[in-house]
């Protein structure tokens, strides 16, 4: 295709959408084919611009579908994304069948569409293409981190080095281990590396702590240095067990999805000549959460599509929450270096700071409350109301405890329920819980007054009946003590045992160990 789309108003046309883009999302949209990165601010409406970008670039002519590569993070947000992006094309008329079709006039081929997948399938891709240019066996198979743990515990328990520092609990021990494999991976770091690192730390602390002995510190930071110190020995340990779970996963042909990360980088860093074939294969590239990259990946993405392509990263500095898991947030705030135009001039920055989820007094309220990340990211703009947006309602209460808060939040909903116009009914109630532990409080608050539950993310999954009870089971295989598994069995609607019944139970455990129970006296056993 190659028609010209001059205004918001006749791309909203072509995509058959009653609503044209902001401006912008307009400036974003129609950018030359050039690096640049979009601040988008919570709800500002970023997938509708990736899947609008795509669409311009493809109806005027500047790219063909199958040459655009989009990335993201989780297999659902690739599903939503790669979906947002066909119904566009489709609603546009854009998505084109293959010019050439070799398959004995029995079918129309595949259409050539975008190619959308997490940053970590297209890792895996490059792998199996490339891999051998490396040394990087294409049949190595991807490990789930319960195999993980598997093999954590087994190098664990294998483990024949010197051990003084670390914890003689071996669940923590393998979590540190895996934690401190993957953090390495993630920043392309080596275990000798690490070892230097801490050895230079080591003797600054030695050498604090000894001016601390003689006396000569101004103030006392003797526990803090020895904690340190204490820090770094273990860390040394724990190397020692990441060398072997390494050992482990390359004797067994195995790697989790850090490793995929990690040979990925050190594949474009090390194979130019695969750069050239993927810049060749993608025209434009879509990188979407890039504030939660970490540093492997902006490497790998960095050599495979440097040079001044079309890379446009979207996200917002104040939305990174996989630090944790060694993502660096610096990957969006220096993207620039990271991809320089290829004339040396400006990396143009697009804001988006139209919230159109909320009104506009909870915006006000959330603008006070991110006041401290807007004055550390000088990038990132405060968030505005849609123009139609009402004034919206913030509320605050304190409750005398947990309880009564739990009882007003089930009353509360239904009340929301009750005033929402159709046909939003419950699914436009949200509730945000600070953690999982304060998640499952609030789903069996919910679900005990009778509003039906979906808890969003699979650690949710545990709440719900049908799993808990599996849970509990595997964990009663697993130890046969574990009494809270057990009651869980004991109540759920397979059995459906009682309060009443359970502590007679327990009376009757009590007298067969020969003990003397509680509760219930001995005659009321025969009730």
């Amino acid at each position: 295709m190659n028609r010209q789309i001059r205004t918001p108003e006749e791309l909203a046309a072509v995509m058959r959408t009653p609503y044209a883009p902001s401006e912008q999302q307009w400036a974003a949209i129609s950018a030359p084919l050039t690096p640049a990165v979009v601040i988008a601010g919570a709800g500002s409406g970023k997938t509708t611009l990736m899947a609008a970008r795509v669409v311009y670039l493809v109806v005027t002519g500047q790219v063909r579908p199958d040459e655009v590569l989009g990335l993201t993070f989780t297999t659902k947000a690739a599903s939503e994304l790669r979906q947002r992006i066909r119904q566009a094309l489709e609603a546009a008329g854009a998505l084109e069948q293959p010019t050439e079709i070799d398959d004995g006039g029995e079918g129309e081929g595949d259409v050539l569409e975008p190619t959308v997948a997490t940053y970590n399938a297209y890792a895996a891709g490059l792998l199996t293409d490339h891999g051998l240019r490396i040394g990087h066996e294409p049949d190595t198979r991807v490990i789930t981190d319960a195999a993980r743990y598997q093999l954590g515990a087994r190098v664990v328990d294998r483990y024949t080095g010197d051990v003084q520092h670390l914890s003689d609990h071996p669940e923590t021990v393998i979590q540190n281990l895996l934690a401190l494999d993957s953090a390495m991976s993630e920043h392309l770091v080596a275990p000798d590396a690490v070892r230097a690192v801490d050895a230079e730390a080591c003797r600054g602390f030695q050498a604090a702590l000894a001016d601390e002995v003689a006396g000569k510190g101004r103030v006392t930071y003797r526990e803090a240095i020895e904690k340190a110190i204490s820090a770094i020995d273990r860390r040394g340990e724990l190397l020692g067990l990441v060398e072997s779970y390494r050992r482990l996963k390359r004797d067994l042909g195995l790697m989790d999805f850090s490793d995929q990360i990690e040979l990925g980088a050190r594949l474009a860093d090390e194979q130019p000549d695969v750069g050239v074939l993927e810049r060749s294969r993608f025209k434009v590239v879509l990188l979407d959460e890039y504030q939660d990259t970490s540093v492997a990946q902006a490497v790998m993405l960095s050599r495979l599509f440097g040079e001044g392509h079309p890379v446009t990263a979207v996200g917002d500095p104040n939305q990174a929450i996989y630090g944790w898991r060694g993502a660096s947030v610096s990957n969006i705030l220096n993207f620039a270096d990271t991809f320089p135009a290829a004339d040396g001039g400006p990396v143009p920055t697009y804001p988006l700071t139209v919230n159109r989820r909320s009104d506009a007094r909870i915006l006000e309220v959330a603008n006070r409350l991110a006041a401290p990340l807007y004055e550390k990211y000088g990038q990132v703009e405060p968030l505005v109301a849609k123009p139609e947006a009402e004034t919206g309602t913030v509320t605050a209460r304190v409750f005398d405890t947990h309880a009564d808060e739990l009882a007003w939040l089930a009353e509360a909903v239904k009340q929301a329920h009750a005033e929402s116009p159709e046909p939003a009914g419950w699914a436009s109630i949200g509730v945000l819980t600070r953690d999982n532990a304060h998640a499952e409080d609030v789903f069996d608050a919910l679900t005990s007054a009778g509003i039906p539950v979906e808890i969003v993310g699979l650690s949710g999954l545990l709440r719900l009946p049908e799993v808990a009870e599996i849970v509990a089971t595997l964990h009663l295989l697993h130890d046969v003590t574990a009494n809270a598994s057990l009651l869980t069995l004991l109540t759920g609607p397979r059995w459906a045992i009682g309060p009443r019944d359970l502590r007679l139970l327990s009376r009757r455990a009590f007298e067969i160990a020969g003990r003397q129970g509680r509760g219930a006296s001995a005659a009321s056993i025969t009730d």
